[in-house]
């Protein structure tokens, strides 16, 4: 009985040793349902006048359909790129080459795969 209740003493002091020294990074303690991995979309500021606010394209690059007035844009080989819905900025920031090939060249016209 006594080597018994050894043994159950020695595996939780084993198990309660192992579970504290596994360190966790601070970020993911204060927050735990915190995206580490973000996408940062740039976003167009007011003070900045080396680039035109106004979208050069017509129809969102992501789906196709009719850029919306207050969408999201993102800059993009200094072009601004506006889309037709939150969302579509941060499908387009992840891979901005393969969706800015889906726009023909004057922006108006959706020529890639929906």
């Amino acid at each position: 009985m006594l080597k018994q209740f050894v043994f159950v003493l020695i595996v939780v002091f084993c198990v309660s040793a192992i579970s504290f020294t596994q360190d966790k990074p601070d970020s993911v303690l204060k927050d735990p349902h915190q995206k580490i991995d973000t996408v940062k979309v740039r976003h167009i500021d007011d003070s900045k006048e080396t680039v035109s606010k106004e979208p050069w394209n017509k129809v969102c690059p992501v789906k196709g359909n009719a850029i919306e007035k207050d969408s999201p844009t993102v800059e993009y080989n200094g072009k601004v790129y506006a889309f037709c819905c939150p969302g579509c900025d941060t499908k387009f920031a992840k891979n901005p080459e393969k969706y800015s090939k889906n726009l023909s060249e004057d922006g108006k016209k959706f020529i890639g795969k929906k």
